[in-house]
């Protein structure tokens, strides 16, 4: 695998616009968060990976991807027809 290197990237918001702007909150944290989150709902990487960028244990980014209105399981129809009928055999 290759060596993961950051970039930095300044962002210039208006400050009636930001909550907590008056730094009882990290900001930085929190749009890198968001940038993740973007990430795995353009399917660019995945939940597991998302969670490690993040560095959040998966349980909380998943918590996360859902305040956000990312599902962290995507089941075409197909799939959700095998998990159906898989649920239904083991419920017999």
């Amino acid at each position: 695998m290759s060596q993961v290197r950051d970039i930095d990237v300044k962002v210039e918001l208006p400050v009636h616009l930001v909550p907590g702007a008056d730094g009882d909150v990290d900001r930085e944290e929190e749009l890198r968060r968001l940038w993740i989150v973007q990430q795995v709902r353009r399917g660019r990487i995945g939940v597991g990976r998302g969670a490690e960028l993040a560095r959040l244990d998966r349980v909380t980014f998943s918590r996360l991807l859902a305040e956000h209105g990312v599902p962290v399981f995507e089941l075409d129809d197909e799939d959700l027809a095998a998990e159906l009928s898989t649920l239904e055999h083991l419920g017999r």
